[in-house]
């Protein structure tokens, strides 16, 4: 079909367009030989075709009736995508290989644009560089995410009104995308381009960052014609919307392999340190570049090291751990802060440095939210982007060692229909509840956040992750990159970091130049380091708290409060801080303040759910029947044997409740919830001793005074409680 291509025609096949146009061609000595045919649009991409014959190749599916995707070969290597288009095309675009410039060229586009980024420093970086000279404050691109500290930038509203600035460019922290969107309005995306970067870091990061796969709903709000998908490393996709995309292959001429140190250990941290001090050693005027993805990790190391190294230290990570080590620092200007530089997945992706570095990526399986894929591999040491490349690089890593048979079609195929009927159990349960309210199985009320978490389910060896979520039109619907990454998981658990040698084997299938090392490292990180970081970090995280508990304390009402807690967990705010509020929120109707701060600071975040539960059964009524039901059946200071306890709790918990009957070994722990049990004693029974309790009270973490709250005696609590 391409041999009878005529300037001006048309390959519009599905979604996929080609427009042909003539171009004049020169001879050697500049001389114009003939006009020759030439692509002028690619998929509504304009293209600088004067200057340039793109070589492109369409992957047909069936002859002449549907296409897979279309492949275009970049004139030189060094090429960006800038020398090629004015326009980015639609759909989803794979780079294969970083640094070639689609988000700047979307950003420097002759039209209005929305660039959705996976973290802040990622467009603070492009919206930071764009400043107006002569102007304060004022910026071609308009940053819209956390507040930045020095970096004052206009509103949404006024940048919008500005005329001076002809193409509206928006680069925008998925977190806060709906915010920019409905300053927009839903009537105006029509007028804009829609561009997702680093689409595969939503597929990484969604499981603990839910609110990310929310970008997705919006990007199809757009046309078609105005929306595409931007990565480098880009895999498949359980959303079939995703994979029905037109898709854009950038293709180059040479390959790039890289000259790679594969160190297998058993200790990956100390190897770390190993390898850093014999780095530092043979080239003391060189820079360093750590990629480990546990800030407590990297302070680990850090601390490891001698005074000297240790000065020269920085961690590189999201804003919220700004507070919470000494060794926070940021990229500046496209360097490295200090000589030698640790990074978490905050800065794996989109982040320019100019300088050369030795890299040193580090995998722990005993983290495995450390545990890197090839693509993220080559993601990291694509973020050098001198020239001359990387001085060198180096990949540390353990191994689980246990290997299982795993199909790992059969694992997508199971985890996207368990999803879709738990979405669709969901999204049915209420109108069944409706039509048969008498029901005994639909009795229960349905709340949304405590169906999402329990949708969390594990596949092969990966981690528990939720399957289910609430999109944008308030229906449920499979969380479409949890599944990818439970695919993800698995394949690198149960095959890639299951022995020493199957890392070795994929880096050389795919072109690298390997040399292989095996360790096993015969000393350990010191004690008193690890308990010296745990305290450093704890001790952080308590100052912390300090001016959130003050913070909290300056409002008058719990809706202030859950204001104030909101905005302080979008701001620098650690994990486990962000746990505190969300703690404080939903016990704060019940508990008095100074009370419940001073509980929840009394106790590990694990306790947590024990603690919630007896606030909700000390806030009930009295006259509630699990209140007076306990109160009646376990009677204080009267000895029960373990059989005798479980089957008078079971009246609660499967009579009232309506749960399962529990045996003794699994109702003891639970009736802690709600009593202070005595250490096992004994008790005669027909004249032989057997072991036996007493419930001493009704208070096991003694709280005084009355509920702020009462839970009225009519209430269903089978979805309140936490077991």
């Amino acid at each position: 079909m391409e041999n009878i291509i005529e300037p001006g025609s048309i390959i519009s096949v599905g979604r996929y367009e080609i427009l042909f146009a003539t171009a004049p061609y020169y001879d050697e000595e500049n001389n114009m030989v003939d006009d020759k045919k030439v692509i002028q649009y690619l998929n509504d991409a304009a293209v600088k075709y004067g200057e340039i014959d793109l070589k492109y190749t369409i992957n047909w599916l069936e002859k002449w009736k549907s296409i897979s995707s279309v492949n275009f070969l970049m004139p030189e290597d060094k090429t960006h995508l800038m020398d090629i288009f004015v326009t980015t095309p639609y759909g989803l675009i794979k780079k294969n290989r970083t640094g070639i410039g689609a988000t700047t060229l979307e950003l420097n586009s002759p039209r209005n644009s929305i660039v959705v980024v996976p973290t802040r420093s990622l467009a603070y970086g492009k919206a930071v560089n764009s400043k107006i000279e002569g102007e304060t404050n004022k910026y071609k691109i308009l940053y819209v995410g956390g507040k930045i500290t020095g970096f004052d930038i206009p509103s949404i509203s006024d940048y919008l009104l500005d005329s001076s600035i002809g193409y509206k460019k928006f680069i925008v922290v998925a977190d806060s995308l709906p915010i920019l969107l409905n300053m927009i309005g839903k009537d105006n995306f029509k007028d804009y381009f829609f561009m997702v970067d680093e689409i595969d870091s939503y597929q990484y990061d969604c499981s603990y960052r839910p609110k990310m796969e929310d970008v997705i709903d919006y990007y199809f709000q757009f046309p078609p014609s105005k929306r595409c998908l931007v990565s480098a490393t880009i895999g498949n996709f359980s959303n079939k919307k995703i994979e029905e995309e037109p898709v854009i292959n950038v293709e180059f001429c040479n390959p790039q392999p890289r000259n790679i140190k594969l160190i297998h250990t058993n200790d990956a941290e100390v190897r770390t340190k190993k390898t850093i001090e014999d780095i530092y050693s043979a080239n003391p005027n060189e820079k360093i570049l750590i990629a480990y993805n546990s800030v407590k990790g990297c302070a680990t190391v850090i601390n490891s090291l001698d005074a000297n190294l240790k000065s020269q230290c920085a961690i590189l990570c999201s804003s919220t751990n700004k507070e919470i080590t000494e060794y926070y620092d940021e990229i500046l200007e496209e360097n490295l802060p200090k000589q030698i530089a640790f990074m978490t997945c905050t800065y794996f992706v989109g982040i320019d440095i100019k300088e050369r570095f030795h890299l040193i990526s580090v995998v722990n399986t005993q983290k495995p939210y450390t545990v890197l894929s090839i693509d993220k591999l080559q993601q990291i040491a694509g973020r050098c982007r001198n020239k001359e490349g990387l001085l060198s690089e180096t990949i540390i890593y353990t191994t689980t060692e246990t290997e299982e048979n795993i199909d790992l079609q059969d694992i997508q195929r199971r985890a996207l229909e368990d999803a879709k009927q738990m979405s669709d159990f969901g999204n049915l349960y209420p109108q069944l509840k409706c039509k048969f309210p008498n029901s005994y199985l639909l009795r229960d009320e349905f709340v949304t956040k405590d169906f999402i978490e329990s949708s969390k389910k594990k596949y092969g060896r990966s981690g528990y992750i939720r399957m289910v979520r609430k999109d944008i039109y308030e229906k449920f619907v499979p969380s479409y990159f949890n599944l990818d990454f439970i695919r993800i998981q698995v394949e690198m658990l149960n095959y890639l970091y299951s022995k020493g040698s199957h890392l070795a084997e994929k880096m050389q299938n795919t072109g690298h130049y390997i040399e292989c090392y095996d360790y096993t490292e015969s000393e350990e990180i010191p004690d008193d380091v690890r308990e010296n970081t745990d305290a450093e970090f704890q001790q952080a995280n308590i100052i912390q708290r300090e001016e959130i508990i003050l913070r909290l304390q300056e409002a008058n009402t719990i809706e202030d409060r859950k204001m104030i807690a909101k905005n302080l967990s979008m701001g620098i705010c650690s994990q486990q801080n962000r746990l505190f509020l969300e703690y404080f929120v939903e016990l704060q109707e019940y508990v008095p303040f100074s009370v419940l701060i001073e509980k929840l600071n009394s106790f590990d975040t694990y306790c947590y759910d024990k603690f919630y539960n007896f606030v909700i059964f000390w806030a009930l009524d009295d006259t509630h029947s699990i209140k007076s039901t306990i109160h009646r059946n376990l009677p204080t200071n009267t000895p029960f044997t373990g059989e005798e306890l479980t089957k008078k709790f079971n009246a609660v918990y499967s009579g009232v409740l309506g749960y399962a009957p529990l045996t003794p070994r699994q109702a003891i722990p639970i009736i802690r919830n709600f009593c202070t049990i005595s250490e096992r004693t004994s008790k005669r029974v027909e004249g032989k001793p057997i072991g036996a309790y007493k419930v001493i009270d009704y208070n096991p973490f003694g709280l005084e005074g009355e509920p702020l709250k009462r839970i009225t005696a009519n209430q269903n609590m089978k979805t309140f409680f936490r077991f």
